[in-house]
């Protein structure tokens, strides 16, 4: 209407951010309110849903008046959820107004007022949305009115009024009574229903059965008496349940906490119940307890929600990862109490006991925001009934911020701040979760113990029993789905509950002993930060960082990578060494071609750690071409011709090779790049060096040594800047001398990666190695999967190397296809983390004779780890292990602090050993940050690789990758 809105105050943040697009200042609070009206005086105030008291100086700046909006009939209908308590008292009409505002708090004489109908099938939602209508209608007449001059003021109705405090609940908090009558019980359901989309801030219509409630979505009162007693079933349909009453009966529809329909077959079978069975029937007295108890929990209400929005789960790294869901098997260990504590009081013992708890979870997570599960000390106001509980939340989250860089003292302090929280907000309705739309979609909040490690403090005798039967009133006082801290405030003792179908009880040993090192090192130097403590025992450190450390095997380390390439020419000259498009090479005759090569090379300058590009499409010419930087010195820089010019120019910029390998796509895809270097052109068709020697270089002769560099192959960091990692033949030998397939049947063998990726040198040497055929596969070949399956098919292919996006891809062809490949035998993947889907059990179930590899390892180390899967694919995890470290490689897993975690527990990856490699050429800073020296061994100079990624041994000594950051 031409009018200006100088400011909004408002505490909700959907109108804050309409405001804020409407450029509509908002002010946080009272005091902005009233200094900006002191400096600019306004016409109007507007007071619509108003939480905030203003004062009176607000009130003495505004020039023609004040005005309240009263979303009911006044003095009738006062309060909070006045429409709902209307709809509830099965009124039939509703009055909505504008009223002057006095003094901001009590509406004065009435300016506007429109009637609302309320019809018999009105819910909270569509009456409120009736209400809201009018209420616009209304303010749009009070402007007019304003803005003409013509308002009209009378007295308010002179009439009996209510007023409904904000912690009012209906009857039973909306637990249906089943001894009522049918209209009475449809009055409390429709009041309540808000709809699926809107947070409902007082309570759901709720069905009592036994120790569990239900949600009642929906009531129609039926035209039938079946005469059977109140509460009886009288039928039990898909849909929804007939439920006698004390007058009709009723079809009732249920739902779950998460908002959808539930099967009302199943929750009769689930429940126990049959039709003739009777429901529980609530007396005056337990009604009474219900609705105080949900009065009392209502202002806590916020807090909960807000924390549950936040709703973070926490998972113990000792969990088994089994798919498997077995029935839980409760146990108990036996209460412990601390002799580092036994000069502490009771309630010193159980803060120190909690401290220590959490820092210790925040430890071998990894985690420092910690949301576990907290069971609410019994309350005396809900008068210990049942019916009381059962709707009240038996578990809430206990939520800290673990900073493991303070000290004992100051966790402390952030914990007991924590606790008192916890006590002052008690608990929460259960039905809280059904009614916010926020909290509905997340999973985790549809379970009665949302969170897996819980925290728990009794006043229960240290003689209780150790063992926990599998029952569920057994379980009422676990907080954590698999594991509960439990401490005893009386003796400041503590014991651990858990389930031992996830939880070895010697993994629960070994959390003991970890919990009372972390307190002994407490109490002996209280200033240390908690994150330095040591919570391992020699022996276990030991265990650590030797016992699984023990790879030791020898391994040609003198020699150079080519030389095992060299050995097969030796025993097998004839034999096929290479194949492409109908092109073949023996081993004797590749080597020839590379020699001769290498030999040109080396007359161009090429030396040991020299890195020559080679920018060639698979071919022969690629293969020979490799092989003779190699055996002239050189170390090999993959440049894949389909990269765009400008990643092209950041390698060759960064290695600045004085030399590259190319064939016509090399020649164009340089040609792009402007970078000035020496062209060796393999497509040539009479090459200067056809009539050099075709005899091995002597690598003496030219110094070259397994120190030296084989490759350097670039990847990207995560500032998208190529680095190029600097790998050695030792590293390389290692490798491929590790291999249990060493000595293996010569291997038919697909050259699948580019050599950019660093699994092509184990393609292409672990095949020479033993004599094997390598096998090169056209470009469109390779991107076409359909294409590469029958290729693989006829070209009997025995080994495949393949990434697991790649694999995954493979096996759904395979499925479509339906081709089977009687000579395949091994496939090694890697790359990503390895998941087990149908198709690909189903695969390896086709094909008992194929085996399939799991390999990790960066750039920066090549293969560190490896699993075979060997067992039957129907009982392969759905993700497996990343095995254990190959030969002469050790691996830790270390904290922030670079100390070991204890077993079982996440801790950062750090690789050392004969993989590692040099560092990143031309990177000495980020060499020095990512390739550091190895404190852990003996060995002198030796270095470990810092990989980012997050690793836990699981109980049979395999390694489990829980979030990578590298790729290879």
């Amino acid at each position: 209407m031409g009018h200006v809105v100088c400011a909004a105050l408002c505490a909700d943040a959907i109108f804050r951010d309409w405001a804020a697009r409407a450029n509509i200042l908002c002010v946080e609070n009272v005091e902005e309110l009233s200094a900006l009206m002191n400096a600019d005086p306004v016409e109007w105030i507007f007071s619509v849903g108003n939480p905030f008291i203003l004062p009176p100086d607000v009130f003495a700046r505004v020039r023609e008046g004040a005005f309240i909006y009263q979303d009911g009939p006044l003095p009738r209908y006062v309060g909070a959820h006045s429409v709902s308590w209307a709809r509830q008292a099965q009124e039939t009409d509703y009055d909505v107004a504008w009223h002057r505002g006095n003094n901001g708090i009590n509406p004065g004489e009435l300016v506007v007022e429109r009637q609302v109908s309320i019809a018999s099938t009105d819910t909270a939602l569509t009456l409120n949305l009736k209400c809201h209508e009018a209420a616009v209608e209304a303010f749009r007449e009070l402007l007019a009115d304003l803005t003409n001059g013509e308002l009209h003021a009378g007295p308010q109705a002179l009439a009996h009024g209510s007023v409904f405090p904000r912690r009012r609940y209906p009857d039973a908090a909306g637990c249906l009574r089943w001894n009522r009558s049918a209209q009475d019980i449809s009055a409390i359901t429709r009041p309540l229903d808000y709809g699926p989309y809107h947070f409902n801030p007082w309570c759901l219509p709720k069905a009592l059965l036994g120790d569990d409630v239900v949600a009642v979505r929906r009531l129609e009162v039926s035209a039938g008496r079946c005469g059977l007693p109140a509460g009886a079933l009288v039928d039990i349909h898909r849909s929804n349940w007939r439920v006698a009453t004390r007058t009709e009966d009723v079809d009732v529809w249920f739902a779950s906490s998460d908002g959808l329909t539930l099967d009302a077959r199943t929750l009769a079978r689930q429940s126990g119940l049959n039709v003739g069975d009777r429901l529980p029937i609530l007396s005056d007295e337990e009604a009474r307890s219900i609705t105080v108890a949900h009065g009392i929990l209502a202002p806590r209400e916020k807090f909960w929600r807000q924390r549950l929005e936040q709703c973070k789960t926490l998972q113990l790294p000792f969990l088994s990862s089994s798919e498997a869901v077995a029935t839980p098997r409760w146990q108990s260990s036996s209460w412990l109490f601390p002799s580092a504590l036994a000069e502490l009081s009771p309630a010193d013992r159980t803060e120190y006991l909690l401290s220590a708890c959490l820092i210790y979870l925040a430890r071998i997570t990894g985690e420092s925001e910690l949301q576990l599960g907290w069971t609410p000390a019994t309350n005396g106001s809900r008068g210990g009934m049942r019916a009381v509980e059962v709707l009240v939340a038996p578990v809430v989250p206990m939520q800290m911020t673990i900073d493991l860089g303070r000290d004992f003292a100051g966790v402390r302090r952030a914990v007991a701040a924590e606790c008192a929280d916890l006590k002052e907000n008690d608990s929460f309705p259960r039905d809280l979760i059904a009614r916010s739309p926020t909290l509905r979609g997340k999973e985790a909040l549809q379970s009665r113990r949302p969170w897996p490690i819980g925290v728990t403090v009794t006043t229960n005798s240290c003689s209780a029993a150790g063992d926990l039967p599998s029952s569920p009133n057994s379980e009422t006082a676990l907080s954590g789905d698999s594991l509960t801290f439990e401490v005893s405030a009386l003796h400041g003792s503590f014991r651990w509950r858990f389930d031992a179908s996830r939880l070895a009880p010697k993994q629960i040993d070994c959390m003991t002993q970890h919990l009372q090192n972390l307190l002994c090192a407490v109490i002996a130097d209280a200033q240390q930060p908690v994150g330095r403590i040591e919570l391992l025992s020699s022996e276990e450190r030991a265990y650590l960082l030797e016992e699984l450390n023990r790879t030791a095997a020898p391994y040609p380390s003198e020699r150079c990578v080519h030389e095992l390439f060299e050995a097969q020419v030796r025993q097998a000259p004839d034999a096929m060494a290479v194949t492409y498009a109908g092109e073949h090479l023996s081993y004797g005759d590749l080597n020839a071609h590379a020699n001769r090569l290498a030999h040109h090379l080396i007359a161009l300058g090429v030396k040991p750690d020299q890195p020559v590009a080679i920018c060639l499409q698979r071919s022969v010419a690629m293969v020979v071409g490799l092989l003779a930087i190699l055996k002239a010195g050189g170390a090999y820089l993959p440049l894949d011709p389909a990269y765009p010019p400008a990643r092209l120019r950041q390698v060759l910029e960064d290695a600045a090779p004085q030399l590259v390998l190319a064939d016509a796509a090399g020649h164009v895809a340089l040609g792009d790049v402007g970078v000035d270097l020496t062209v060796v052109d393999l497509a040539t068709a009479t090459p200067p060096w056809a009539n050099l020697p075709a005899s091995n270089p002597d690598a003496r002769a030219l110094g070259l040594t397994s120190r030296h560099l084989a490759y350097v192959i670039y990847t990207l960091e995560s500032s998208g800047t190529p680095k190029g990692v600097e790998m050695s033949h030792g590293s390389l030998m290692n490798l491929l001398w590790s291999s249990p397939e060493l000595g293996a049947p010569k291997r038919r063998t697909l050259q699948f990666t580019t050599l950019n990726f660093d699994v092509s040198f184990q393609e292409l040497f672990s095949c020479w190695r033993d004599g094997g055929l390598l096998v090169l596969v056209q470009e469109d070949t390779r991107a076409d999967f359909s294409a590469l399956l029958e290729f693989v098919w006829g070209e009997a292919i025995e080994r495949l190397f393949l990434p697991f996006v790649a694999l995954n891809h493979f096996v759904e062809v395979w499925g479509a296809k339906g081709v089977l490949l009687p000579s395949l035998r091994e496939i090694y993947t890697a790359g990503e983390q390895l998941r087990v889907t149908p198709m690909l059990r189903s695969f390896f179930e086709l094909h008992p004779r194929a085996r399939l590899i799991n390999q990790y390892g960066p750039t920066e180390t090549h293969v560190v780890t490896e699993h075979h899967l060997v067992a039957d694919p129907a009982c392969w995890p759905r993700l497996p292990p990343i095995g254990r470290p190959i030969a002469n490689t050790r691996v830790y897993l270390l904290d922030s602090h670079g100390e070991p975690v204890p077993f079982g527990a996440v801790g950062e990856l750090y690789i050392g050993g004969a993989g590692v490699a040099r560092g990143y050429l031309n990177r000495p800073q980020l060499t020095v940050e990512r390739v550091v020296a190895d404190p852990f061994s003996n060995e002198a100079g030796a270095r470990m690789y810092r990989t980012g990624d997050l690793v836990r041994y699981l109980p049979d000594g395999n390694l489990e990758l829980l979030a990578a950051t590298t790729t290879r």
